[in-house]
């Protein structure tokens, strides 16, 4: 399950002159200045399997939504030096949002994972209504797929991303997500088998999930607080 109530979400292309510059960054400071604030629980980094794009995705996890936008994290946003904004600068189709955990289910971290993007039909389904759907129709029959470890449902939290904007350098402009369900699973076939099920499935037409960005990762590796 997820560690905690509210998440950031990064889907991030970066300038290959600059990768393992960049891989280096992430690992021994920004993953590391982050996962030091209180209430931000774990951060992940994967890496896109096969045509998948953008390249990279990175959840970082709060306990609460607020934490999201602590002043020790609005500090970060705020003080950078040349080497954050010569990596920023590096970025590429960055999708960035905030989002609350509306439901998540499962036992453990899963080494390869389904990102889905999607929003419902405004004109057809309610938003709450749609999590209701999603929770019964969807996410239960992924949950029980041979070789799926956890399943989570987010729920944009626009405010949040709003607050952090008003601090940042740069970035204000990266494009947003609204709803995403995440799928962990042990292997790459699993993953595959679940795009499959989502294929085949008659219940979320309304829902966008079909219409929806999909991409396969695999966890490059996982970071917890103390």
């Amino acid at each position: 399950m997820m560690l905690g109530t509210a998440i950031l979400a990064l889907w991030i292309d970066i300038d290959p002159s600059v990768r393992d510059e960049c891989d280096a960054w992430y690992v021994k400071r920004h993953i590391a200045d982050r996962i030091a604030i209180p209430g931000w629980r774990r951060a992940r980094r994967y890496g896109a399997v096969g045509s998948t794009r953008p390249a990279t995705l990175a959840l970082y996890e709060a306990r609460h939504p607020e934490d999201l936008i602590s002043e020790d994290y609005l500090r970060l946003q705020r003080e950078v030096d040349e080497t954050d904004r010569r990596m920023r600068a590096a970025f590429r189709n960055v999708v960035r949002d905030t989002f609350k955990v509306e439901y998540s289910v499962g036992a453990g971290e899963g080494g390869f994972l389904l990102s889905l993007g999607f929003q419902p039909d405004p004109g057809r389904i309610a938003d709450g209504a749609g999590a209701e759907k999603i929770k019964n129709h969807v996410i239960a029959p992924l949950a029980a797929l041979p070789g799926v470890i956890a399943v989570h449902l987010l729920r944009q939290a626009p405010e949040l991303r709003d607050a952090q904007d008003a601090h940042r350098k740069s970035g204000s402009d990266d494009a947003r997500a609204h709803w995403v369900l995440l799928v962990e699973a042990t292997q790459l076939d699993r993953v595959e088998a679940v795009l499959d099920r989502l294929d085949r499935d008659q219940n979320d037409d309304d829902l966008g999930i079909k219409a929806g960005r999909k991409g396969i990762y695999q966890l490059m590796y996982a970071v917890r607080a103390a």
